[in-house]
């Protein structure tokens, strides 16, 4: 534990500064050769701080009136927060804490270090509750989870629901793998997995899906994995392109493709011919996109880096479909980014909301007459879905729903039963929204 300190501070900080949990994880591990023991530990570290940092951060927030958590460094504020994780969640002793933490807070010694975690220490869980006295409140400190979000998804739903789901946000989902049909197949990677001791169940209507049930390694720590012979999926993510159908002579636009997941997908659906054209706006994110594609094996996928929001303006070409994931406030990955929860505020609901609108105009402008839209998001705000199409089809006449099949969602009262959601209470996987639209005329 002692060693993996001033790592876990790292990539706290990192963290801090707008980074991703899996990101900094993996580069470090690869960075400082960890083995399966320590690789773990840090995992396990770094994922609870962060499914859990208001309750941590409430914690040094009543140790002490003599200093903003806010206020002190970043690097201070990360040993704060792993020494009352260890504390407080994990159930450690004060000495083992001080004895793996001791020597890295020599530094800061007019905060008190040591008395503010012996007050620590001494505050009993009770008290958090204190003065929290409607359930949203309550069950932010329970399931670790900001108020207004519990609230949200209260008046969002009903009291049992919003339970149910905030409860998986502390949660580990079920990983998912597809199968690249492009340097592999079903068998090769079915007996690869069970000479790792990998045990996994096929996926029920998306070919080439396999759930994880057990594995003594995170995945991409697998060869197969390296190679590019698997790809990292959730479930709700692969039947995106299931639901947009894509069929061989078509030309399919995917409008905020980057890291490449669905792009990778529909290439596999098509096979060598595709005439997939994947774009970006970010040239850091379609350098991952190229990478992932030549990893994968894939050709055909044309790339371009460009505003999606003003694609007319550069191209004359038209789509027959068209897939648009645009970016989202994240709140059905909170299991597996749970950075995302304390990152995204409610006020930040409007940038996203004004993003995917004029993404989703620019669509309308891309597709040929009888082509489709697939839009998906990994949020469950209705802001963000039901509205955004609800909205979309007021304004555009010629447009009509149609429906999201295969069907393994809930069908969304809210778009005739057309659209459909996912949660992770109920399908295993993280929460997603499908709708499909169709241009008349």
């Amino acid at each position: 534990m002692k060693s993996l300190i001033p790592l876990t501070i790292t990539i706290l900080s990192q963290i801090e500064k707008g980074k991703s949990i899996r990101v900094e994880l993996r580069k470090t591990i690869s960075e400082y050769k960890l083995n399966r023991e320590e690789e773990s530990t840090l995992y396990s570290l770094v994922f609870e701080i962060f499914r859990k940092l208001n309750v941590i951060d409430l914690y040094i927030k009543k140790s002490s009136s003599s200093f903003s958590i806010k206020k002190i460094s970043s690097k201070t504020r990360a040993l704060l927060r792993i020494a009352t994780y260890l504390l407080k969640v994990d159930n450690r002793q004060f000495e083992y804490v001080k004895e793996n933490l001791e020597s890295y807070y020599e530094n800061i010694q007019e905060l008190g270090f040591d008395e503010i975690l012996k007050l620590i220490q001494d505050i009993r869980e009770e008290e958090l509750y204190a003065n929290r006295v409607d359930l949203a409140s309550k069950l932010s400190i329970e399931f670790f989870t900001p108020t207004w979000i519990v609230r949200k998804f209260i008046n969002q739903w009903d009291e049992d629901f919003a339970t149910e789901l905030v409860s998986t946000f502390i949660q580990n989902l079920p990983a998912y793998v597809r199968v690249n049909p492009f340097k592999s197949n079903l068998e090769e990677i079915s007996t690869n997995f069970r000479s790792k001791k990998i045990t996994f169940e096929t996926v029920k209507a998306i070919d080439g899906l396999l759930k994880i049930t057990e594995s003594e390694l995170p995945i991409p720590q697998y060869d197969v994995f390296k190679e590019g012979k698997i790809v990292i999926q959730q479930k709700a993510s692969a039947l995106t392109s299931l639901v947009l159908n894509p069929q061989e002579g078509e030309k399919i636009l995917d409008m905020c493709a980057s890291p490449g997941g669905k792009t990778s997908h529909l290439a596999a659906l098509l096979g060598d011919g595709s005439n997939i054209e994947a774009v970006d706006i970010n040239e850091e994110r379609m350098k991952i996109l190229k990478e992932r594609l030549k990893l994968l094996g894939i050709t055909s996928v044309k790339t371009t880096q460009a505003d999606a929001r003003t694609l007319h303006n550069q191209t004359r070409e038209e789509y027959d479909k068209i897939l648009l994931d645009p970016p989202c406030s994240g709140s059905g990955t909170y299991s597996s980014r749970p950075e995302i929860k304390w990152r995204v505020k409610q006020r930040d609901l409007r940038w996203y909301i004004n993003l995917q609108q004029d993404l989703l105009k620019e669509a309308s402008k891309l597709v040929k007459k009888e082509g489709t839209i697939v839009y998906s998001t990994c949020s469950l705000y209705r802001e963000e879905n039901h509205e955004i199409i609800s909205s979309f089809l007021e304004r555009n006449s010629n447009f009509s729903l149609a429906e999201a099949t295969p069907m393994l969602g809930l069908p969304s009262q809210l778009l005739q039963n057309k659209a459909q959601e996912l949660y992770p209470h109920i399908h295993e996987t993280e929460g997603f929204f499908i709708a499909k639209v169709k241009r008349n005329s």
